[in-house]
């Protein structure tokens, strides 16, 4: 008899069942919000904090479905107060179909999200582009004078299905 006293006292089913439900509701929708994603790498392995000409990012990723929008980002993590606000990044993109898609985009520093000393960072390399079903390869590489780009803790590419 303790146990039905403490069972109809304590915990109500009517509040169990809501609390059941936030739950699952608060599961899928953190589930649901991933599938925005296509592919996702990202590397913290620059050496002494300098990113190289010579250290070609590569990155390779399928798309499945047929004929649908995508958003191409490159990410980069940085120390805050890096003395080059701004750089191009040489990128390739070989299709499935054989083509190579060359091009630049240039990487400002000036609006990023930093915690502490470290800024993180998306540039979008293409936006609402239509991608044909196959598989991808992209390596890009940065542009700088001096042969570097300082401070540079992190890189990585992510593609997202477009809304």
């Amino acid at each position: 008899m303790p146990f039905l006293y403490f069972s109809k006292t304590l915990i109500k089913p009517a509040t169990l069942m809501r609390k059941l439900f936030l739950i699952l509701l608060f599961g899928i929708t953190l589930i649901s919000c991933e599938k925005k994603y296509i592919y996702r790498e990202f590397e913290n392995e620059i050496s002494a904090q300098r990113w190289t000409e010579n250290d070609i990012k590569k990155h390779e990723f399928e798309i499945l479905e047929e004929d649908k929008y995508y958003n191409v980002f490159i990410e980069i993590s940085h120390v805050r107060g890096t003395e080059m606000d701004e750089f191009p990044v040489s990128f390739e993109v070989k299709k499935p179909d054989g083509t190579i898609e060359k091009g630049d985009v240039m990487v400002n520093f000036k609006n990023t999200d930093c915690l502490g000393d470290v800024c993180d960072v998306k540039f979008l390399v293409k936006e609402k582009v239509k991608l044909k079903k196959g598989k991808y390869k992209v390596q890009f590489s940065p542009k700088s004078k001096f042969g570097f780009v300082p401070n540079i803790i992190g890189v990585g590419l992510s593609v997202e299905r477009a809304e």
